[in-house]
């Protein structure tokens, strides 16, 4: 059963980037998280690092994955994560990044 994990990150935007999206400014530091559909029930950073790389970002500092439970959408201020939750369980992953 597929589950998102969501990873605490933080990384250097070095735009070289698989595909385009609304990357930060080039050379950046940020706070990221990932949100990450796996099949997996423990963390994989590996695979969270390997995604952050197709993103553009570099220096990556990673935290250990721990699944989101849907749940927690239904809180009002988790309510803005949703469609990071759908988009990584239809995309593969979903990002986050904080100026």
């Amino acid at each position: 059963m597929t589950k998102v994990y969501l990873y605490g990150c933080e990384a250097t935007y070095a735009g070289h980037c698989d595909f385009e999206w609304m990357a930060p400014m080039l050379g950046a530091r940020h706070k990221l998280m990932l949100f990450l559909a796996q099949n997996e029930e423990i963390s994989r950073e590996d695979i969270a690092a390997s995604e952050l790389v197709r993103f553009g970002f570099v220096e990556l500092n990673i935290g250990a994955g721990r699944p989101l439970h849907v749940e927690a959408l239904n809180d009002q201020r988790m309510h803005v994560f949703r469609q990071h939750y759908e988009g990584a369980l239809d995309e593969g992953c979903s990002i986050v990044w904080y100026p």
